[in-house]
């Protein structure tokens, strides 16, 4: 043993004998922790070859991930390990004596993946390899991308350029995948350049394998290409002895660096050959110059600086990775080649500095291990604490400055506010409200009043400390009420007073004071104004009245500006129009009136008003004919102007013109008018006449059973009877609300405002609930109504409302005129762009005079059948406006077919619709409580006296009150109004929302129309009922909603 060298040894016994030492070389096998008598059944083997002995760095990087892993996860993989110690085999007798070993050694195991450290052993055991386990994945960690012939390796030495074969380009049986992970030498070597860079000699460290001889031989290219001034010694294991390694690392000068890459070499002992190796860790004790490494040692502090290599977590999970994907079966039939790059330059942080080299000189990206904290890492949290203190301190001093400019502006500003308050020229008045025991105002009393206000009244101490009671007001009675009114809207009141003592005329306001209980009365003197404005007012008036009786226009025309102003009315083009008109309105430029006159017409009339401009004449009178548009419709009026000059210059020539228009077109077309108004007064009154008389007929049949039953429902007292006249009530209610609901329906089809709102919508799940809709309500058990399912999944852009409302319309004429058998509806695609929907039945049919009339409003077919005669007409109009076509066919004593056909525009998805998720909650039934929102009190006595036997009621008169109610009784359900005062029923549903957002809110309105009830839902409310109310819906509606988040106890 050399002095002074510490350093541990992998003892393995190569021989019992000197001419068995060869055999028992192959025999020096560390088998792993899973391998279990070579036991084939074992769910995942992993058979690693290492080219290198058990403490290679290099081969550990891959080999002790491996065990980490599989062996820490309790996974079903088995590992066996074995290592060709390729310093100990000379020649290709003691290779194929290793080898023979090693595959009797695995005769019976199979393996599902093989893991091959080095490039030696891929050269050497490939061919077995393939004949062995043939089709077995291979993974090759290389450390150079090429390889050479087997002689190479066994003797030890570079492998030449001619004799390199590239790795990838292996073509055999086996699934290779060439995983490589070489020494960075030119990168190390630059960085040792850039560290030291005053180096003169390169010591670089290595044994005698293969591949320290392809090292050295490349290290020596480098720097004789790139490097050409810094000499290179090669210290090789078994050339010199450690001694003389020390001795040379000891009498090193600071121009020179070492580069470690291995020493392993043979030694005997005790009359056997062994391997040493890992002296890494004693370098750092004697060499006077920094150290370098090629392998990954900088994360424990030996003496060793650094190098280019990745850390060992990051190579240890994606070999880790590529290892998992083969045993999964992700297995590539073509050579695979990996490559990770360059890592980033990894340094030991304590062992820089000891070597008495800067951090400076280390690149950007370097990776330092065992560096200490910085100095804001070790008092981060002090120096946080610390400035925090001091900002608070800061701001706290900036508070008490603020707060102290702030008291000096407000008392600069009662100052401001004193001298506003004795010098303003308004009234002013404060007073404190007395209130009585209900809160309701019943005196006041004066606190503060203005001089100004002394000036035109009394004195101040006539008022100060009096109530208003105890002065002689004649109004005393309206100011209190206008004074509760006014704190009980919050609002300022505005109004007009007159003071006949002193003739004066007074605009005063009343205003809420800031502070609680008083009340602020302002008062400005308008009394000139009020008496010119009542003059002219008169005057205006009167004038307006004689030129309304004449239905004449007057009107300026300024010429230099170009203006033509009306004085009182519209102009004559305007003369039509509903909305008021400003004064900017009111003129109008020369040109654009001129525009309006009829081309026919405007040459003459600008000449006649040329020549009075000129003074030809004095003045004028002409007809002609003016445009004038009128709902998006232009057409023409007949006007007669006068006109005269007004001013003149000095020169004589006419400054402006005043004149009036009169509308005279019917007087020009008097008679057409007559015989026009006369035909269409006679058609009118013939459509006026079977319209009244068939509404008439219509409203007074209903009407009639619903007076007449109610009537005799009071006087009787059988409850057989009086149970038949309310149902017979409710029929006829249902109907007459089917024929308001139609009539309103035609209505809004002949103004035009009937609206249509698209959605994408599921036909197939819509038809389905229609389904189960229809069949709850039908009472005919011997008419069955079925959805045939043609078109599954239907998506598309549509109309629902009124789809639904089509379809409603035509299965309920197939149930009035089926007495037995069956009713299908449905639909299917009509080529490609339409879709074909078709309501069958096996009624009484139609006969076929009358199929042309059938869509007709007020036909009715069977005058004994209950209906309005109405809804197909409304079909029909709702069908063409959406862009489609509607039909029948039918034939008598057999059935009938509605049919009509609608654009088919098909989505891909519907929109998610967002739910509010809520909990389930606990309630007593008998304690239940509903909050009705109703601002009418017939309503209102109406829902009470429907859910007063089952439920709690609290009444709220506004959107207001119901918010505040809700707040304080927390209600289980809430009816909401949604047109009522101070807030609707929208805000006032919104406001309660944000409060509580599970609780049901049902929403109540008198509006009838089918979009309606999709606008309220989509508003945050739970359900609908519209009005009139049906008593079994609403209490259906109420508990389904509260079945679904109460839990009655």
């Amino acid at each position: 043993m050399s002095k002074g060298l510490i350093f541990s040894k992998a003892l393995l016994i190569r021989a019992y004998c000197s001419t068995a030492c060869i055999i028992l070389f192959s025999l020096n096998i560390i088998t792993s922790y899973a391998q279990k008598n070579n036991d084939t059944s074992l769910d995942k083997n992993i058979l690693i070859i290492n080219s290198y002995t058990e403490s290679s760095l290099w081969s550990n990087e891959f080999i002790t991930p491996i065990y980490n892993t599989f062996l820490s996860q309790n996974n079903q993989v088995y590992i066996s390990t074995e290592h060709m110690n390729m310093l100990l085999t000379q020649n290709e007798t003691d290779f194929n004596v290793y080898k023979n070993s090693l595959f009797q050694k695995y005769t019976d195991y199979h393996p599902d993946l093989i893991i091959l450290l080095g490039n030696s052993a891929w050269v050497l055991l490939k061919d077995d390899i393939e004949k062995k386990w043939p089709g077995i994945p291979v993974i090759l960690c290389a450390e150079k991308d090429f390889i050479g012939n087997r002689e190479a390796y066994l003797k030890k030495i570079n492998i030449p350029g001619k004799d390199k074969v590239p790795l990838k380009n292996y073509r055999g049986n086996i699934p290779l995948t060439i995983l490589y992970h070489p020494v960075y030498l030119e990168k190390t070597v630059s960085l040792m350049e850039r560290m030291i860079p005053q180096i003169h000699t390169l010591l670089f460290l290595s044994d005698m394998r293969c591949i320290s001889a392809i090292n050295r031989h490349e290290l020596s290219e480098i720097i004789r290409t790139n490097h050409p001034q810094i000499k290179v010694e090669y210290l090789t294991a078994g050339e010199i002895t450690v001694d003389s390694l020390i001795n040379r690392l000891k009498n090193a000068n600071s121009q020179t660096g070492v580069l470690f890459y291995s020493w392993e070499r043979r030694e005997k002992e005790m009359g056997n050959i062994i391997l040493t190796s890992n002296i890494s860790g004693l370098l750092g004790n004697y060499s006077k110059a920094p150290i370098l490494t090629l392998y990954n040692k900088a994360e424990d502090i030996n003496g060793l600086i650094g190098g280019y290599f990745w850390d060992k977590e990051n190579l240890s999970k994606k070999f880790i990775n590529l290892v998992k994907e083969k045993l999964n079966g992700k297995i590539e039939r073509n050579t695979q080649f990996v490559y990770w790059g360059v890592p980033s330059p990894s340094i030991n942080y304590i062992d820089l500095i000891n070597a008495g080299l800067s951090p400076e000189s280390c690149p950007s990206d370097t990776i330092f291990y065992m560096k200490p904290p910085t100095f804001w890492q070790q008092n981060k949290i002090s120096i946080i604490l610390v400035t925090l203190i001091i900002s608070s301190l800061i701001l706290y001093i900036i508070w008490l400055k603020r707060i102290n400019d702030e008291r000096k502006k407000q008392i600069s500003l009662m100052r401001n506010y004193r001298s506003l308050f004795e010098n303003m020229p308004i009234l002013y008045l404060k007073e404190k409200l007395l209130f009585d025991n209900t809160g309701q105002i019943t005196d006041f009393q004066f606190v503060e009043i203005n001089p100004i206000f002394e000036k035109h009244f009394q004195t101040k101490n006539n008022f100060i400390g009096k109530k208003g009671s105890e002065i002689n007001y004649d109004n005393f009675k309206e100011l209190i009420s206008l004074y509760n009114l006014t704190i009980k809207n919050k609002k300022e009141l505005t109004f007009q007073y007159y003071f006949a003592p002193s003739d004066k005329h007074l605009t005063v306001i009343i205003s809420r004071s800031k502070q609680d209980g008083f009340i602020d009365v302002f008062c400005v003197d308008n009394t000139e104004l009020s008496k010119a404005q009542q003059m002219l007012r008169s005057v205006n008036h009167k004038l307006s009245m004689a030129l309304d009786v004449a239905n004449i226009v007057p009107w300026k025309w300024d010429i230099e500006k170009g203006q033509i102003l009306c004085d009182v009315n519209k102009p004559v083009e305007l003369s039509h129009e509903i909305t008021p008109l400003n004064e900017d309105k009111l003129s109008v430029p020369d040109y654009e009136y001129f525009a309006k006159i009829c081309k026919t017409d405007r040459e003459r009339v600008k000449e006649s008003y040329k020549k009075l401009i000129q003074g030809d004449v004095a003045k004028i009178k002409e007809e002609y004919r003016v445009i004038v548009k009128q709902d998006n419709k232009t057409h023409y009026e007949w006007v007669e102007a006068q006109a005269a000059v007004d001013k003149k210059d000095k020169a004589g020539k006419a400054l402006s013109l005043v004149g009036s228009s009169l509308v005279i077109t019917k007087r020009k077309k008097m008679e057409e008018d007559l015989i026009k108004a006369k035909e269409k007064a006679e058609e009118s009154n013939r459509l006026k006449s079977a319209f009244l008389a068939n509404m008439s007929h219509e409203i007074r049949t209903p009407l009639n059973a619903i007076v007449g039953f109610s009537g005799i429902l009071a006087t009787t007292h059988d409850d057989e009877n009086k149970e038949e006249y309310i149902n017979i009530i409710e029929s006829n209610n249902t109907l007459l609300l089917q024929l308001i609901n139609d009539i309103l329906d035609i209505s809004k089809i002949e103004a035009g405002t009937l609206e249509f709102k698209t959605s994408d919508t599921n036909i197939d799940h819509l038809f389905q609930e229609l389904e189960s809709t229809i069949q709850i309500h039908n009472q005919n058990e011997n008419v069955t109504i079925s959805y045939k399912r043609e078109m599954p999944d239907c998506l598309v852009n549509i109309e629902k409302n009124r789809l639904t409302q089509i379809i409603t319309n035509l299965i309920n004429n197939a149930i009035k005129f089926t007495e037995k058998g069956c009713i299908t509806f449905g639909y299917h695609l009509k080529d490609t762009d339409f879709l074909y929907f078709y309501v069958t039945d096996t009624g009484c049919g139609i006969p076929e005079d009358k199929l042309d009339s059938i869509f007709g409003r007020f036909v009715k077919l069977n005058a004994f059948a209950q209906g309005t005669g109405l809804g197909l007409s409304i079909c029909q109009t709702i069908v063409e406006h959406l862009g489609g076509q509607i039909g029948v066919t039918s034939k008598e004593n057999v059935g009938s077919t509605f049919w009509f056909t609608l654009p088919y525009k098909p989505v891909d998805k519907l929109p998610d619709r967002k739910s509010i998720p809520y909990k389930v909650k606990k309630a007593e039934k008998e304690k239940l409580k509903i909050l009705i929102a109703e601002d009418n009190e017939s309503n209102y006595k109406l829902f009470y006296s429907i859910l007063r036997n089952n439920y709690e009621i609290i009444h709220a008169w506004d959107g207001e009150e119901a918010v505040e109610l809700f707040k304080k009784h927390s209600p289980h359900l809430i009816l909401m109004d949604i047109n009522m005062p101070k807030m609707n029923g929208y805000e006032s549903a919104e406001k309660i929302k944000e409060i509580a957002p599970a609780i049901p809110i049902i929403a109540v309105t008198a509006y009838a129309y089918a979009d309606d009830e999709q606008n309220i839902l989509n508003s945050g409310f739970d359900a609908y009922t519209s009005k009139p109310i049906n008593a079994q819906k609403l209490n259906t509606q109420i508990i389904d909603l509260l079945k679904n988040r109460l839990i009655f106890i």
